[in-house]
């Protein structure tokens, strides 16, 4: 079990933590594991997202609708695909995927993603090891024009590149601004 702070922001107590925290390490992802990583992704609690992620060794792709609603899937150690399941609400506010135990970096087929959903995803989100990495969608997002991009030219010139906010950060500001508050 890693320990989370906060963990009644999730409705959690220890003793539940630890039961998702051994069924994410035995890599048995069902409704417990899905439930509380979409709890925790609406309250922007994206810490929570990827030490499941990080326990299970697997990525997790977590995507927010329009109206709210949370899609989450699960793929390989190295690959999961960013899917909207029918029915869901363009335009998403976030698409959120791991890359667990690895750096915050966007791959090869994280910009072929990001590319493809320039006109239908706000902000996107990797978690690694070091924290997160943040890009929001200039088409979509009140972004400062200077503001460094992806690419010069083509779909990714529409999204910002940031660098990685260390999870102690992330926690600072989480504290700072009462997590509940630090929505997507």
């Amino acid at each position: 079990m890693i320990v989370i702070p906060d963990l009644e922001q999730l409705n959690l107590d220890e003793e539940s933590w630890a039961k998702v925290c051994d069924l994410a390490e035995n890599r048995l992802i069902g409704d417990e594991v899905i439930e509380v990583q979409s709890n925790a992704a609406l309250l922007g609690r994206w810490d929570v997202v990827y030490v499941l992620s990080r326990l299970a060794g697997l990525e997790t792709s977590v995507l927010i609708d329009a109206e709210d609603n949370v899609s989450v899937d699960w793929g390989s150690p190295g690959r999961v695909a960013l899917s909207p399941p029918v029915g869901c609400a363009a335009p998403f506010k976030v698409w959120t995927h791991t890359h667990p135990g690895f750096d915050a970096y966007w791959s090869g087929t994280d910009t072929n993603s990001l590319a493809i959903a320039s006109g239908i995803v706000s902000k996107a989100l990797v978690l690694g090891a070091p924290g997160i990495k943040q890009s929001l969608n200039a088409s979509l997002t009140d972004v400062d024009g200077g503001t460094e991009r992806l690419l010069a030219n083509g779909p990714l010139s529409n999204w910002t590149k940031e660098p990685v906010t260390p999870w102690a950060s992330f926690y600072q500001t989480a504290t700072e601004a009462s997590i509940q508050e630090v929505r997507v």
